[in-house]
This record gives C-alpha cells, sequence and structure tokens, in this order.
C-alpha cells in the first residue's frame, strides 16, 4: 500500500505541474487583438515593374490625419507608408496586419515626426501580411483614449478560475489522502476525517486558487505586453 500511495502522490503532484505549466496557459492565455477585419478600402492598384502597390482610404474617423496609405510589394519585400495630412508634424499609429484569411498576425506601433514630405518612412511587414489597417494613437491635437492592446476575453478567465480551481481542490484531496496512508499510521484515518483536517486543506486549496490567479494575472500582462507591440520607433 505504500507503493501505491507512493504512486498516487507522485502522479497527482506531476499532473498539477504539467497542467498549470503547459495544458492551461496553452488552452486559454493565447492572448489576442480584439479588432475588426481590415476597414481601410482598396481604391487604387499601381503595377511597377517590380512589384505593385494598393492605395487605401484609411477609416473615416482617422482621415483628417492620415487620408491614405499604401501597402507596397516590390522584389517580394512588403512595406506600408502613410500619406499624412498637410502640415502635420507628428504621427503615433499601430498598424495591425491581417493574413489572407482575416486573421490578425501582428501589430506594429510607430512613431514618427515628419520631415515635411507628407509621407510617413516605409514600414517593413512580414512576409505573410496581405492586409493592413491602421489605429491612430497620437497626432497634433490628437490622443486616442483607448489604445489597442492585447488582452484576453473576460469568459476565458473565468474557465481559467473554474477549470484551475477544480484542479487545485482535486489536487489537495488527493495530496491529503494519499500523505495520511504514507505517513499517518495508525492514525491515519483521524487526521482524514478531522475538523482541523478538513479546515487546513480548504484553507491551502483558498491560498493555492489565490496564489495561481495572481501568477496568472501577471504572466498575461507580461505576455500581452511582449506581444501588444512590436515596436519600431521611427525619428521620434
Amino acid at each position: 500500500m505504500v507503493a501505491l500511495w507512493s504512486v498516487v502522490l507522485a502522479v497527482t503532484v506531476i499532473a498539477f505541474v504539467v497542467l498549470h505549466a503547459v495544458i492551461l496557459p496553452r488552452w486559454f492565455f493565447n492572448v489576442g487583438f480584439n479588432v475588426r477585419a481590415p476597414i481601410g478600402r482598396g481604391v487604387r492598384i499601381v503595377r511597377e515593374p517590380h512589384g505593385r502597390s494598393i492605395v487605401y482610404d484609411a477609416d473615416v474617423g482617422i482621415r483628417k490625419y492620415i487620408p491614405q496609405y499604401i501597402l507596397s510589394e516590390r522584389g517580394g519585400k512588403k512595406q506600408l507608408v502613410c500619406r499624412a495630412a498637410q502640415g502635420l508634424s507628428f504621427l503615433d499609429f499601430d498598424i495591425v496586419l491581417f493574413d489572407n484569411f482575416n486573421k490578425v498576425t501582428g501589430v506594429l506601433h510607430v512613431k514618427e515626426l515628419l520631415n515635411g514630405s507628407g509621407y510617413t518612412d516605409p514600414v517593413d511587414l512580414p512576409d505573410d501580411t496581405a492586409y493592413a489597417s491602421l489605429y491612430l494613437n497620437a497626432a497634433d491635437g490628437y490622443t486616442r483614449k483607448n489604445k489597442l492592446s492585447a488582452r484576453i476575453p473576460g469568459r476565458r478567465w473565468l474557465l481559467f478560475l473554474v477549470f484551475s480551481s477544480v484542479i487545485e481542490i482535486f489536487t489537495v484531496f488527493v495530496a491529503r489522502v494519499s500523505i495520511a496512508y504514507l505517513f499517518g499510521g495508525l492514525f491515519g484515518e483521524i487526521f482524514l476525517y478531522s475538523a482541523e483536517s478538513n479546515f487546513i486543506a480548504c484553507g491551502i486549496c483558498l491560498i493555492l486558487i489565490v496564489l495561481n490567479a495572481v501568477f496568472m494575472a501577471v504572466a498575461v500582462r507580461v505576455r500581452s505586453g511582449k506581444k501588444s507591440k512590436r515596436a519600431k520607433r521611427k525619428r521620434a
């Protein structure tokens, strides 16, 4: 019986670690951007000897500052250039990247002091970029309150807390039984059924649930910060 309960305890602890370190994060913490499908409107295709460029009208809400942007592909290299409003000296914007299935593949954050040409410097884009949308954060006399950020939906957070709580409660009580039979000897069953033992087990469960929630909140914040912006700072 000692060998059996040793195996049970070891398997329980290993399962707890694997579930919390690998499986639950993969299931619930895929940080993403809650954005619409591409919101720019393609108005013109310019064919060139080494590629082509597509001119887009920017979203109505930002045309005062960025009337149009150009998505170009020359020699297999993809770039985006914005046409800025006349007299504008500063732009801070996000480029949301989409693939051919309208799935967000990333976000580039651009800050730029304009040089008077009326256009921003070219921003290199990943090879899998099929479309792009612009979200303006700041410009001369304008600041957006709710900036684009990577996050996890509240429903997924709730599911994580439910699943992790069930796992933690199950782990504590299985470990408690295993330890009682391994080290309790003749008093093992007394330990299992005592009110004090149950109170301690419930307290440990509560502590684990709170600590796990805090740890995951910190981990998600760090991951969100890394994924939110593949920063590209330009002359700002």
